[in-house]
């Protein structure tokens, strides 16, 4: 049975992980910083599916992977997906544990011996005075608490970056020593009080740097409206972190996410035939992956041809429609004038503004501002219109790539052909 590596439910596997080289290579030469004792901390931000956690996925594999191409980077490195509502104390808590899981027996030693009642059982347990569990019923933000957490945070990492320290003294050991820590927390945005946390890790990363145990990196994931919530109760702790936004990927990244697919799979392929179809996907990683799992899963022939192309598109098509877009568009019914406007927008390369959608929309009529449609749209959340600008675009690429997969899986139909699809088709030539 053939290996299908594309999995739309899961995050993409370093193997099929492709395009993002300037950010890869910007954190990996930061890193190898970092093993030098020099602090550096990332916030990857980005859209629903737009590959944020594959990135930090890739990041740390690279990080512990001893890759002499990529800094020969060895860190001890931890990943922990924030809850809905959870306290950012319970948050850290977590996170350490995962690190100490990591940890040989003699480090466990030494934190057991050097830090008290918070560390019993080989397990931590943050709180001020040990009474975390009623502070965190409590949704108000204390001040007086978080010095606490700060401190015991602090506490925390600087024993076990003095183990990895002192790892590095003892030449005769089999494995080769720790460079430092990367703490990669995702979905931020779910913490409780998310405006208070920027500045508990500026302030433990400033303190273990100063105390010269700065081989400590912290990776923050989260959507870009909540980055600003983030740093509203510290602005002065943007100077900490790198930003790494991410955006659609272009064709040749898409291709090469597709023939790593295709090659692991032992499926034969015509390169022009992907590039011919590769812009359905609209440069969106979660549709791009559930495109390929469909390629893979209808070819019958080892061999994925232009009719095995028409049939995945069509099926992903249905599949973004049904599970992520029908209250915003209606694909399987009668084509309104909310779809005709989606649809321009869906195949416009960039953000339009009023008047020229109006000039696309209805060369008859260009009084599209009296229309219902756009006060409607946006209300719904189909469309978003920026506030300096006022130039129109989808509410996200994968509503883009789902109607333009639709587009795409009608266009040999009775039903678009019409003026509208010469429209669409001179639209999509621009693109």
């Amino acid at each position: 049975m053939k290996e299908n590596l594309f999995n739309p439910n899961s995050v993409v596997k370093p193997q099929l992980f492709a395009g993002r080289v300037n950010q890869v290579f910007h954190v990996v030469r930061k890193m190898s910083q970092v093993r030098s004792k020099m602090p550096s901390n990332f916030i990857i931000s980005g859209e629903r599916g737009i590959g944020k956690t594959a990135l930090a996925k890739l990041i740390m594999f690279i990080s512990q992977q001893k890759n002499k191409k990529l800094e020969n980077l060895n860190f001890l490195t931890t990943y922990y997906t924030v809850e809905k509502d959870q306290s950012f104390r319970s948050v850290l808590q977590s996170s350490l544990n995962l690190l100490t899981d990591q940890l040989p027996k003699s480090a466990i030693d030494r934190l057991s011996s050097h830090l008290g009642n918070f560390f019993k059982g080989g397990k931590f347990s943050l709180g001020a005075f040990g009474v975390k569990a009623e502070m965190d019923k409590i949704s108000e933000r204390f001040p007086e608490d978080d010095m606490y957490l700060k401190d015991q945070a602090i506490s925390i990492l600087t024993n076990i970056l003095k183990g990895i320290e002192e790892d590095k003294l003892k030449p005769e050991k089999n494995n080769a020593p720790r460079d430092g820590v990367l703490i990669v927390l995702d979905e931020i945005h779910n913490v409780r009080n998310i405006d208070g946390v920027a500045q508990i890790l500026r302030s433990v990363i400033t303190t273990l740097d100063m105390n010269g145990h700065g081989n400590i990196a912290f990776l923050i994931i989260s959507y870009p409206e909540a980055i600003k919530k983030f740093f509203k109760g510290d602005p002065s702790a943007k100077r900490s972190f790198d930003m790494l936004p991410l955006g659609i990927m272009p064709d040749n990244e898409a291709q090469e996410i597709l023939t790593k697919g295709f090659d692991q799979a032992q499926i034969k392929y015509d390169k022009q035939i992907i590039s011919n179809n590769i812009n359905k996907s609209g440069g969106y990683p979660h549709s791009i992956q559930v495109l390929g799992h469909n390629l893979v899963e209808i070819d019958n022939d080892n061999y994925i041809d232009q009719d095995d192309w028409t049939k995945a598109i069509k099926q992903t098509a249905l599949e973004l429609q049904h599970k992520d877009f029908s209250n915003l568009y209606s694909f399987n019914g009668k084509v309104r004038q909310r779809e005709e406007l989606l649809n321009i927008l869906a195949l416009m390369p960039r953000p339009v503004s009023k008047s020229n959608l109006a000039k696309e929309f209805n060369k008859k009529n260009k009084n599209i501002y009296a229309s219902s449609c756009l006060p409607e749209l946006k209300k719904i959340g189909a469309i978003k219109e920026e506030p300096e600008t006022g130039l129109l675009s989808l509410q996200s690429h994968l509503f883009k790539s789902a109607i333009s997969l639709h587009i795409a899986s009608q266009s040999d139909e009775k039903k678009l052909r019409s003026e509208w699809y010469q429209v669409y088709k001179k639209l999509l030539e621009k693109k």
